[in-house]
């Protein structure tokens, strides 16, 4: 793959008025009709970053949500990032983003005097509600706090558009500004739930969760895990929808012949210490294979050291650093490469995989995979039926997967067609979305924005019926 320049940066949108934020249609996409005497149902998504290279899993649930009907908007938390690439299919929503101060704005510090004077009790019990769950986690506490004010922004944002839910994309800070959010207002809230967003703490997740419409998790580990650490949940447990991919046809791809061709190996994410990159390029010089290509397709802090362990370890000429892609230039990669790893390790503050969505797309262009046994990584990486596997750590047993894919491509193809065959039966996105939207749609509260909010929150209605069942054109 020859290197492809990064995004340049991506001009903001308007920094959003105190008055409720303008929804722009896209160029290109027919607007979704309604039903006759229907609302389309609004739906809120809180995100921590955007936009944010790496999450095409989230946006692709935004995208699938406005097609299915829903008038959406992104709040996130922090600022507007401008160094973050949006993707091709993704760019309608730089549209539908609201980005509010922390507080040196007069309304944020409207919002916070308004919570005060109309709904003290309910502040009161957030606080108690926050300090008690973050007593262990002082970081987790004083982070909480900081969101508290932007949080009350967002919940009079959502009060004047009359929004029917509230999603948040993580069981972290979007959670909590959602329980706030939903505990102010009455409007029902729900959460995704994917890796470190449970892992890494769990401060705030036994008084959240229980006080959500429904908790999504991608996996049956992330499943177990937030019932060992949240046995409120026992009785409505969360709900496993898996990340998925856009499936079209299957593409046409023959195994790499033996005594042919250079033997290109791929890895596509960010390049942290979790990552376990470095174990790669430990386990590629230790093979010495006669003819390979890495390439590396992302960024972050490991890269500088990263560049340095390739050239000391004599690899330099054949690892290829590409820094951020877009989507479309994955999906290129995909179709070039032989092999993809995912040698991914837990790092600092336990953080580490749920299930790699990069996995669900390799599988989906018939892309042979090796992983590391890990979370729910086994779940789609079936050793020895759709893909290897090798422990945590174990440089040698990644080495010895990669050789045995090198050397037998045949079987590593068929290994790869029933991991397609996987994803078409569990990993599907539209049919994840749609699952998502079912339950979005029965928990909703029609004319979400009113004056019930209270202490406890978490209270859900009955299904909105307001799907328009309209149709848009993704951009590509």
């Amino acid at each position: 793959m020859s290197p492809v320049p990064s995004a340049g940066p991506i001009p903001p949108p308007p920094v959003a008025a105190e008055e409720s934020p303008r929804v722009v249609p896209f160029p290109g996409t027919a607007a979704v009709p309604d039903r006759a005497g229907e609302a389309r149902l609004k739906l809120a998504f809180i995100v921590t970053e955007f936009p944010k290279t790496t999450e095409t899993f989230i946006m692709r649930d935004v995208m699938e949500m406005h097609r299915l009907g829903c008038e959406v908007r992104i709040f996130h938390l922090t600022h507007f990032n401008r160094r973050g690439t949006v993707h091709d299919f993704a760019r309608p929503t730089l549209d539908w983003a609201v980005d509010y101060p922390y507080f040196a704005s007069a309304g944020v510090l409207g919002a916070c005097l308004a919570a005060l004077r109309r709904k003290p009790g309910v502040i009161r019990a957030i606080l108690r509600d926050i300090l008690r769950g973050c007593r262990r986690d002082p970081v987790m506490l004083l982070k909480s706090l900081f969101i508290l004010p932007k949080s009350l922004r967002i919940a009079r944002a959502l009060e004047a558009w009359g929004c029917d839910h509230i999603h948040a994309a993580y069981a972290g800070h979007p959670a909590t500004a959602a329980w706030i959010a939903a505990r102010m207002t009455g409007i029902p809230f729900s959460l995704s739930s994917h890796a470190h967003d449970l892992y890494e703490t769990q401060a705030l997740l036994a008084e959240k969760l229980p006080e959500a419409a429904f908790v999504r998790t991608i996996s049956d580990y992330n499943r177990a895990f937030i019932l060992d650490h949240v046995p409120a949940l026992a009785g409505r447990p969360p709900v496993v929808i898996h990340v998925g991919a856009e499936l079209g046809p299957p593409p046409m791809r023959l195994p790499r012949a033996r005594d042919r061709g250079t033997f290109r190996l791929l890895y596509v994410g960010s390049l942290e210490y979790r990552k376990g990159v470095d174990l790669l390029l430990q386990a590629l010089a230790r093979l010495q294979l006669p003819d390979w290509r890495l390439d590396i397709l992302g960024d972050g802090p490991e890269r500088p050291r990263l560049e340095r362990m390739a050239e000391s370890l004599g690899l330099g000429p054949r690892c290829h650093f590409h820094g951020r892609q877009r989507n479309e230039e994955v999906r290129q990669a995909m179709a070039e490469a032989a092999l993809l790893v995912v040698p991914s390790r837990i790092g600092p503050r336990r953080q580490t995989e749920g299930l790699p969505t990069v996995i669900v797309e390799a599988f989906a262009a018939l892309l042979p995979v090796v992983a590391t046994r890990l979370t729910g990584i086994p779940e789609i990486v079936r050793d020895g039926e759709t893909g290897l596997l090798f422990e945590r750590e174990d440089g040698v047993g990644l080495a010895r997967a990669i050789r045995q894919v090198h050397d037998d491509p045949e079987a590593a193809a068929d290994r790869a067609r029933a991991g397609r065959a996987l994803v078409e039966r569990e990993f599907d996105q539209k049919a994840s979305a749609a699952r998502l939207f079912a339950l979005i749609r029965d928990t909703s509260r029609p004319g979400g924005g009113t004056e019930t909010g209270g202490a406890t929150g978490g209270q859900t209605g009955g299904a909105s019926g307001r799907n328009s069942g309209g149709e848009a054109r993704q951009v590509r």
